[in-house]
């Protein structure tokens, strides 16, 4: 089973939860809240929220603008 890593910023530990199962509310090496665990692998195993095809791509603008 595929894992998503994330890391205590308190106490520099690795947590280790399968796909499916939301980040903890409470680290559990340290018992830090979860606003000091943060997501470490590239995430996600497909297009997810915001990352669909057009994402971003008015921002992306290839011709210089002329007068």
């Amino acid at each position: 089973m595929e894992m998503k890593k994330f890391i205590c910023a308190k106490c520099n530990k690795i947590i280790e939860v399968p796909y499916g199962v939301p980040k903890p509310d409470f680290c559990p090496y340290c018992n830090a809240p979860s606003i000091y665990i943060h997501r470490i692998d590239p995430g996600g195993r497909g297009l997810g929220r915001g990352r669909g095809r057009r994402c971003g791509m008015r921002f992306i603008n290839n011709n210089p603008p002329t007068k």
